[in-house]
């Protein structure tokens, strides 16, 4: 019995031997396949984004904070194009940036993988549908509009003010570009959310361009410029002339003066808007027309003018209502309207109301008192030298009587 039994144990020792030398053998046959390696995947990026370029794109993500990553591996165009991006950090917070140069205007789908130092590869992440922009989209874009009804205006202290009206959702600035004063070309961005922008130094008569950025995706990494800049409406300054240099300049024919209302009084400034009845210029009654002339010193290209009535008689009397304007810058001194003068417009005076002689309104009296408007025509040239001749004046007076000329010109 005690043979049998010892017979017994030494079988099932046996047994469990080669079951455990059975277990060694097939246990780590799964290694021929691997190479004799573990597979190991390192850490994935996480929020991968991308931002639109120009013929580029920059992709970005928070890295992983799998210590053993030691780069990144982006492939696309089917893997056919990589590039690898080395990792500087570990701490998902950050966030790694990386600009894809050289690519088509198209949209491409992007492959992000992690290595480890040995060289084992994440399962990696796709950006699918990351939209390259270029010269096509380029060719669609316009530059924003000025405000046409006032595209510009100068302040009191001189400055010029360009208008635009409101942005496109897209735009993200408009460049100015003109000469400052200085001779200089000069840049300055107008704000996408501002309408208007304010020029100190600009130099008068030269061009002002302007040019428009857009961006085709918010975010985008690059801003597109509209392919050319576009010109600004001419910019015009208005200045009034200066009186100081006005003479009068008598010739054989003009008519003279009477009562001690001088020619000269038509620019002492003095219009009557402080009260009182101030001197201007009066004529004798020796019938119309009649006509003078006077020098306001320098060539000038005139922009308009304006006339303040005789206020105690406005709309009346001698006060003038249809008149000539001639200018010349050599004139004839035997006071004749030859080739010398050119006519420059034919004028009739307003009056708002449209009543008869002799009723005015209030509203009559805050036109004329505010001096009434009369416009060079353009294209007119530039003179020196005015003649006003007068065909008609409102009361049917054979004289002629009014406070004040002020002439503007353009710059």
């Amino acid at each position: 019995m005690e043979k049998m039994k010892l017979t017994i144990n030494i079988a099932v020792a046996l047994i469990i031997t080669f079951a455990m030398a059975g277990c060694e053998k097939y246990g780590d046959d799964y290694k021929s396949f691997l190479n004799d390696k573990e597979t190991v995947y390192p850490g994935l990026v996480k929020n991968a984004g991308y931002k639109a370029g120009n013929l580029r794109t920059a992709l970005y993500w928070n890295p992983s904070p799998d210590p053993t990553i030691s780069k990144y591996v982006v492939t696309w165009n089917n893997g056919a194009s990589s590039m690898e991006v080395p990792a500087t950090s570990n701490d998902p917070a950050e966030l790694i940036t990386v600009v894809v140069p050289n690519l088509n205007e198209y949209v491409y789908a992007f492959h992000i993988n992690s290595y480890d130092k040995n060289g084992n590869k994440s399962v990696g992440i796709e950006l699918n549908n990351v939209r390259v922009y270029g010269p096509t989209y380029i060719s669609t874009l316009l530059n924003r509009s000025y405000n046409a009804a006032n595209p510009y205006e100068f302040n009191q202290d001189g400055a010029l003010k360009l208008n635009f009206n409101r942005r496109d959702t897209m735009n993200v600035s408009t460049t100015i570009r003109y000469t400052n004063t200085s001779g200089v070309l000069e840049d300055r961005e107008l704000a996408a959310d501002d309408n208007s922008i304010v020029i100190p130094n600009y130099k008068l008569n030269t061009t002002v361009q302007y040019r428009s950025s857009y961006a085709p995706e918010p975010g985008s990494y690059d801003a597109f410029n509209v392919s050319q800049f576009a010109d600004f409406p001419t910019i015009i300054k208005i200045t009034q002339c200066d009186k100081s240099l006005f003479k009068v300049f008598k010739l054989p024919t003009d008519v003279g003066d009477e009562y001690g209302w001088k020619m000269e009084n038509l620019w002492d400034n003095n219009t009557g808007a402080n009260g009182g009845d101030p001197a201007g210029f009066h004529t004798g009654g020796s019938g119309l027309p009649q006509w003078f002339t006077f020098d306001i010193g320098q060539v000038t290209q005139l922009d308009h003018f304006r006339l303040w009535q005789r206020d105690n008689a406005l709309y009346n009397v001698g006060n003038p209502k249809v008149f000539e304007v001639w200018g010349s810058n050599n004139p004839n001194p035997d006071g004749s309207f030859d080739s010398s003068w050119t006519k420059l417009q034919t004028y009739t005076s307003f009056k708002p109301s449209g009543q008869p002689v002799g009723q005015n309104t209030d509203a009559d009296r805050a036109f004329a008192r505010a001096g009434e408007r009369f416009n060079i025509p353009a294209g007119s040239p530039a003179f020196r030298y005015l003649r006003f001749k007068v065909l008609e004046t409102w009361g049917g007076a054979n004289y002629i009587h009014l406070l004040e000329l002020t002439f503007f010109k353009s710059n």
